[in-house]
């Protein structure tokens, strides 16, 4: 018994070193790179080895929906990963912050203001969408902040932005860190799609769904909506598996993706 769980720590160890891309239909006309949940805490995906797999695909965007890191000793990571994919990349890296982002806020003296000035000093093209909006060719690109800690009204701001979208004839494209957001849009408001992580796709991919209906407290992922393109209330939306690992470094049926929507 000791030997096979011996065994099976390393199948999981080797697979959460894996990472793949992964084509995804668009009609958004603008091809934009998604990854999410780096945890630099924990991940054992090379860093240069994201870098050269996201560039290898030119992207006009890249955007990051949260979970760079959870303590700002491995702040450093971060830092060097956004400055050489800032380097090697000369578009927009459109970032939001997800739930192990703002523990830093709530366990340490260190402000969000500050964390986001210091994401974006990274390089010219890094812009943190704290519940902002960045508009590229014909797509409007929104971001809000994560859910479990946003003050803002989210329903609010994505009916602004979906009418200023429609009025300037823009795609509008949601960028969140957690798919439960949707429980905080209008269908009538729906942007064209919405990405988001946090899930890992079930990092540990357990029978009859227990990671997310016994262990976890999140809505959408009971109801089996944790990865892949889905719909939940008239609201499409495309939840990443993530880069990084959460609690313990292993994966177990999930890897490790880089998500690149284009047209195909």
């Amino acid at each position: 018994m000791i030997i096979l769980t011996i065994i099976a720590c390393i199948f999981m160890y080797i697979q959460a070193k894996k990472v793949i891309l992964k084509s995804i239909k668009s009609d958004l006309g603008v091809k934009t790179v998604l990854i999410s949940d780096l945890h630099f805490d924990i991940s054992l995906v090379d860093r240069k080895k994201i870098i050269d797999m996201v560039s290898s695909e030119e992207p006009e965007i890249i955007a990051i929906t949260g979970d760079l890191c959870s303590n700002m000793k491995n702040f450093h990571k971060v830092e060097d990963f956004l400055r050489n994919l800032s380097e090697r990349n000369s578009c927009p890296i459109l970032i939001t912050l997800g739930n192990h982002d703002n523990k830093i806020f709530k366990n340490t003296g260190y402000s969000k203001e500050e964390y986001i000035k210091n994401l974006e000093k990274t390089g010219n093209f890094v812009r943190v969408l704290e519940n902002d909006e960045f508009e590229y060719k014909d797509v409007l690109f929104c971001g809000l902040g994560d859910i479990k800690t946003n003050q803002e009204d989210c329903g609010k701001l994505t009916k602004n932005w979906h009418q200023k979208a429609k009025e300037k004839n823009k795609k509008f494209v949601l960028l969140t860190h957690n798919p439960d957001m949707a429980l905080h849009v209008d269908s009538k408001n729906a942007p064209d799609i919405m990405l988001a992580g946090h899930t890992h796709g079930g990092q540990m991919k357990i029978p009859f769904n227990i990671e997310f209906a016994l262990l976890k407290k999140d809505i959408l992922p009971k109801k089996k909506i944790f990865y892949g393109g889905k719909e939940y209330n008239g609201i499409k939306m495309y939840i990443t598996s993530g880069i990084g690992c959460s609690g313990v470094p292993f994966r177990f049926r999930s890897v490790a993706e880089i998500a690149v929507f284009k047209s195909i």
